[in-house]
């Protein structure tokens, strides 16, 4: 189950194809060196729409927990915040006497989580929720306060009404060789007729809960918009795949235009990010480029913004393709860019919900580029007591390899790959990899694989250079919570000469000339 949730986000190559080279621009010059002001990389406020009193309201949550003896160890519980990242925003509260607590600003309704506890947690500006919590029965939530009503209602739809059950492209069995087989629907009609028989059959049900619970009209504008976010996202994530399979154009089964009604400003669902970005791959899959072509408009970022900006005439959707694409950026780690290119974004982008979560996100960027070595200790670190805590935490199998990995020759740039051989994804960069061990062998770089499967020593592509270690099962728990891999894999982290993660993520693909120049950065 974990290896297939892994393998669901990479394994249409047509989408990995775009994504390597949509997500991952080009390195730049720092931004003084190109003569520019830092001091201009000033988000303007004035152009943003709303009222400033309305939006800029807090929500405050606490909590209490009964039964916290049962998991003594758990001394932080965290809210997940959606926005374009494969790590969503996210805020942690220190469990003082059986208590905690955040505030944030949402900027509109919005559904946000509580992992493991709440899912779908709905929070609107100026709201206070109380929450309580039974370690005990995990499944036992009480709400309380201003936007208790909805909660319970919210988590009475998922529970009852609601399971997310939508066809797709693949039900990614395994044969014998290990490969994933077994299509789910022949021909891309056949999936097109049963993903529409079931967001049919969700409606209905959305009619039931309506008509049986009597919803605030917010609470009901949110619940279909889950359930039309993720029909239009699983649709054209099995259309892509369907299109790489059969190689038809496929253009005819979405239009979208069909999804825009979804992008209002009356309240944000999580699963509206993805599937604006699922759209803005889309927009891209359709150009029907090949790899040379692709490239040259990976580089070239007013003409990615212009095919944007024609693909809707939705403002909402086209304020979130665009903040996707910058997010991008900052997702690659990409700072010196995303400043370069900053003044189109500040004029195009007025929801007061992306530009400003958008600006934090910069801000943190920014400082984990001036000072990588605070994330990484974080990251290296996540397992042992911080400064005060006397709590003896349990040692993270995963974050312990890693550690030994990076210690065992000490003054080496080190570049991991975490794969699989049953993913077509991880099996396409290995001659990349190869080729770059062999360009590197002169210098002071390790070249590692970790892979998540037992299968990989006999492949070919293994090669003199590149070190490889095969996961246990706790090694592959322990990494997933602290880097993130669930949104799929292949992953890479680069590690400089002392030891410091100053990258991850699938943007440092081997295949990506800029990745070879990033790794010689640390060599120099």
């Amino acid at each position: 189950m974990y290896l297939k949730h892994l393998f669901g986000s990479y394994f249409l190559l047509g989408l990995a194809f775009f994504a390597a080279i949509f997500v991952v621009p080009s390195c730049q010059q720092r931004s003084e060196q190109n003569g520019m002001d830092e001091s201009a990389f000033v988000f303007e406020t004035a152009n943003i729409k709303g009222n400033e009193a309305d939006y800029s309201r807090p929500a405050v949550i606490t909590g209490n927990i009964s039964n916290r003896d049962v998991y003594p160890n758990t001394t932080e519980i965290s809210i997940v915040i959606p926005f374009y990242d494969r790590v969503s925003d996210k805020q942690t509260s220190a469990i003082y006497e059986d208590a905690f607590a955040f505030s944030f600003v949402p900027y509109a309704p919005r559904t946000i989580s509580m992992p493991p506890f709440i899912d779908h947690l709905m929070v609107c500006p100026g709201d206070s929720i109380h929450v309580e919590l039974d370690f005990a029965d995990l499944g036992k939530v009480v709400y309380s306060g201003k936007g208790a009503e909805n909660n319970e209602n919210l988590n009475d739809f998922f529970v009852r009404y609601y399971l997310k059950d939508w066809p797709g492209f693949s039900e990614w069995e395994l044969n014998s060789e290990g490969e994933p087989v077994s299509r789910k629907y022949e021909h891309a009609d056949a999936f097109v007729k049963a993903i529409k028989q079931k967001l049919e059959s969700h409606l209905a049900r959305l009619n039931e809960f309506i008509q049986n619970t009597q919803p605030s009209p917010e609470l009901i504008a949110l619940c279909r918009k889950e359930i039309e976010a993720d029909y239009y996202s699983a649709l054209i994530q099995g259309l892509l795949g369907y299109k790489d399979f059969q190689g038809e154009d496929l253009s005819a089964y979405f239009q979208i235009k069909d999804a825009e009604p979804i992008f209002s400003e009356d309240c944000m669902s999580g699963n509206q990010f993805e599937l604006s970005a699922n759209i803005a791959t889309w927009v891209f899959s359709s150009l029907n480029l090949d790899r040379e072509e692709g490239l040259r408009l990976a580089n070239d970022y007013p003409a990615r913004m212009h095919f944007l900006e024609e693909a809707t005439g939705n403002d909402m959707l086209r304020q979130m393709l665009i903040t996707h694409l910058y997010n991008q950026l900052l997702e690659a780690n990409e700072v010196e860019r995303f400043e370069k290119l900053f003044a189109s974004f500040n004029e195009n982008v007025i929801y007061p919900l992306l530009k400003l979560s958008t600006r934090d996100r910069y801000v943190l960027k920014k400082a984990w580029q001036d000072n990588p070595k605070a994330l990484s200790n974080a990251i290296l670190n996540a397992d042992k007591p911080r400064d005060g805590q006397t709590i003896a935490l349990k040692e993270n199998e995963g974050l312990k390899l890693l550690r030994s990995v990076i210690v065992q020759e000490e003054g080496k740039v080190v570049y991991i790959t975490i794969g699989a051989t049953w993913c077509p994804a991880s099996r396409q960069e290995l001659p990349f990899q190869r080729s770059l061990a062999a360009d590197e062998r002169e210098k002071p770089l390790r070249v590692v694989n970790f892979w998540l499967d037992e299968g990989a020593d006999d492949l070919e592509s293994i090669a003199l250079g590149i070190e490889n270690y095969h996961l246990t099962d706790a090694q592959r728990a322990g990494l997933d919570p602290i880097l993130h891999l669930g949104r799929g894999i292949p992953f890479y982290i680069l590690i400089d000469k002392d030891g410091v993660i100053v990258d991850f993520g699938e943007h440092l693909r081997p295949s990506i000339p800029e990745t070879k120049g990033k790794i010689d950065k640390y060599l120099d």
